[in-house]
Order: structure tokens, then sequence, then C-alpha cells
């Protein structure tokens, strides 16, 4: 067969082939093939829409989080103020009770003073009278001749008396 003479009915039959090939392929492999390439787009745009559904997700637990971390901060804020304020009137009323303990103590402190300052008071007069009655006691021993010292003794004994 000589490539260069064209013979109709060798090309009938090359063509005639060729379209059957054609047939056969696309009934029996095309169909799996375009079968494949669509499950692949699908799979592809399923994808697709997975990564946008993930990206508005994760848009709005940003957004989520952020709110969170205001509401975390306006709470933390407000309990701080809260333990400052419980801290303060703690505080106040710790100092209120030392005020009043302090006011006791000294309350008891100057009646103590005042008791004890009494208690000398009386002693030191019992001692003084007692040393004037000695004194006096030594006077009359040295002059009991006199009368005069007589007087004044017995002036002494009733002024005596009468201021102690």
């Amino acid at each position: 067969m000589n490539i260069l003479n064209f013979y109709i009915p060798d090309w009938f039959w090359v063509a005639f082939n060729l379209l059957v090939l054609v047939l056969v392929l696309r009934r029996i492999l095309w169909k799996r093939v375009f079968g494949v390439l669509e499950e692949r787009q699908e799979t592809v745009i399923k994808s697709m829409q997975d990564a946008e559904e993930t990206e508005r997700l994760r848009a709005e637990m940003e957004q989520l989080r952020i709110k969170l971390d205001e509401d975390l901060e306006a709470i933390t804020a407000q309990k701080m103020q809260e333990a400052r304020t419980r801290a303060g009137k703690e505080f106040d009323r710790i100092v209120a009770e030392a005020e009043a303990k302090a006011a006791k103590i000294i309350s008891a402190a100057k009646t103590k003073a005042q008791q004890e300052r009494a208690t000398l008071m009386v002693e030191v007069r019992g001692q003084v009278a007692a040393t004037a009655v000695e004194a006096a006691g030594l006077l009359l021993r040295a002059n009991m001749d006199s009368e005069r010292n007589k007087r004044l003794l017995e002036d002494f004994l009733s002024g005596g008396s009468m201021s102690a």
C-alpha cells in the first residue's frame, strides 16, 4: 500500500474503525473519566465551601473571644472594686474597734491612775499626820513642864484631827 495513493475503501475502514473506537471509548471510558472529574469538581467545591464556613466560624469565634475578654475585664474590674470596698469597710471596722479598745484602755488607765493618786494621797496624809504626831510627842516630852506647850499641843491636835 502506498501512502500517497488515496484509496477510499481503506479510508472508509479507517474512519469507520476510528468512529467505533470513539463510540466504545465514550460509552465505557469517558463516562468514568467524566464521573471522576465531576466527583473531583464537587469535592473541590465542597472543600471551598467548608473553607469559607470555617473562615466564617473563625471570625465569629474571634469576635466572641474579644467580647469575652471585654466582659472578663469588666467583671474583674467590678470584683476588684467590690473587694476594695469590702477591704475599706473592714479596715474602718478594725480601726473603730482598735480606737474603742484604746479608749477603754486609756479610760481604765486614767481611772487606775486617779485611784492610785487618791491612795497615795491618803498614805501621804497618814504619814504626814504620823510624823506630826511624832514631832509633837517629841516636843511634848522635851517641854512638858511648860503650860504654853500644852496649849500648843491641844491646838495642834484639835486642828490636826479636823483636817485629817
